[in-house]
């Protein structure tokens, strides 16, 4: 009977100790799970935080842009639309800043600034709205102007970190938020509020619906278009060409290429037989060429592909250049025809070719510039220096595009591009150079 009893507590013992088991396996995977859950959570959270800074750092770019801009297009169209992107990129930037985890009392000023510029820029809309030249708020652009790079620069240093893991989001989620005060007050209390664009100009371009260079062109086989990429490419000794059949979206053959010492992608048009885009893979050596020797490379390529374009813009990014380029005719720049050519810059060769608004826009226009020239210094604001005047055949947002002189302009240190419609001198669109790491770029 006790040897039952025995028996019987063991068996509890056992029992008790295999529940407990299970019980903890249970509850080490719950934690486990709840871990898991709470890392995802917070990866989410700072993936959030990490976006809000990027988008901040965006409007802040654009918005130090368009201030430039407003400080040389006073009234007008134009600066009724530059005022509406203003208005839009600083209520853009607060609510970013709005989102971040930091302590308000450190970007109450920030904040602040930023939401007066919103309101600064109905103040002048509507002045200009009622007929207004903008003179009075000449001063208050300059100031807001200087105020916002100071910030944009702070501001784009932090997203930089971020960007190269060198500065952990997680320490704007701390208990002692990270400090994104900048380098200036930005209370900004000076400015006196009345009542209430890496690359080259134009080098997105605009698209038609047609590839209007083609039109009445012959089509080509594709033994005729591999045989006129080989061509292209005769300076890599190409060994191998592959088709990747006719493209789903464009009138264009795709084709892969192979040589000795790179790789290569061609589309060729089916119709006219010209090489569209072309891009080259191989390793680069010493860099050896300049940029005056970079341009004519590029120039001498695009003319071997039947593109009579000229450099327009230059822009060097390690050991390659960029170069645009374009037609020009009577002294007018077809900016919607441009053609890119990346060159490298150990030897020159071409290792890419984008060629599409050239195909798409290029056809014959009336070049003829209405306006007298002499006209262009007393249209352009007082404080800008002129440097050089030309025409040039300008795309707009709208798929149009206009006639215009290019006003190649300076003023407080910054480079202008002011287009003034060649017709009747109104103020059409104005860019400026930004410096980046790989040289200019136009905004």
């Amino acid at each position: 009977m006790e040897i039952q009893r025995v028996e019987k507590r063991r068996k509890g013992w056992i029992i008790t100790s295999v529940a407990l088991m299970l019980f903890s396996a249970v509850l080490a995977a719950a934690v486990w799970f709840a871990s898991m859950n709470n890392n995802m959570n917070k990866q989410t959270v700072e993936r959030s935080y990490e976006q809000n800074l990027y988008d901040l750092s965006d409007n802040l770019d654009n918005l130090e842009v368009n201030l430039s801009k407003l400080m040389v297009a006073p009234s007008g169209k134009y600066a009724a639309t530059l005022l509406t992107d203003v208005y839009n990129q600083a209520l853009g930037a607060e609510k970013s800043l709005s989102l971040l985890p930091i302590d308000w009392h450190e970007s109450e000023s920030t904040a602040s600034f930023l939401n007066k510029v919103a309101d600064f820029a109905i103040s002048y809309q509507r002045d200009l709205i009622s007929g207004g030249n903008g003179e009075k708020f000449t001063e208050s652009v300059q100031s807001m102007y200087s105020t916002t790079r100071t910030l944009n620069n702070d501001i784009r240093e932090r997203a930089s970190l971020v960007a190269q893991n060198k500065l952990d989001i997680r320490k704007i989620t701390s208990a002692k938020p990270y400090n994104f005060r900048t380098r200036e007050n930005l209370s900004h209390n000076s400015v006196d509020y009345p009542e209430l664009i890496y690359d080259g100009p134009f080098s997105d371009g605009r698209t038609a619906d047609e590839y209007k260079y083609f039109a009445g062109t012959e089509s080509i086989t594709l033994k005729e278009a591999k045989d006129i990429a080989v061509k292209a490419l005769s300076d890599y000794k190409i060994k191998t060409v592959t088709s990747a059949g006719k493209s789903l979206s464009e009138p264009l053959y795709e084709l892969s290429l192979s040589g000795d010492s790179c790789d290569a992608y061609v589309s060729v048009s089916q119709h006219g037989g010209k090489i569209v885009n072309l891009s080259v893979s191989r390793k680069l050596g010493k860099e050896m060429l300049g940029e005056e020797n970079a341009k004519a490379c590029a120039k001498e390529f695009a003319a071997r592909l039947g593109y009579d374009v000229s450099p327009v813009w230059y822009l060097k990014s390690g050991s390659v250049a960029y170069v645009n380029l374009a037609p020009i005719e009577n002294n007018v720049v077809m900016y919607t025809d441009l053609v890119k050519v990346k060159v490298a810059l150990d030897n020159g060769e071409a290792l890419g070719l984008e060629a599409k608004n050239y195909c798409l826009n290029h056809t014959e226009r009336d070049t003829t510039l209405r306006m007298n020239p002499a006209a262009v210094p007393t249209l352009i604001d007082g404080k800008l220096t002129l440097n050089n005047v030309r025409g040039a055949y300008i795309p707009l947002e709208n798929n149009t595009a206009r006639l215009c002189y290019e006003a190649a302009c300076e003023y407080d240190g910054i480079d202008y591009f002011v287009y003034l419609d060649a017709y009747n001198g109104e103020t059409v669109k104005i860019m400026r150079t930004v410096n980046s790491e790989q040289g200019k770029l136009v905004m």
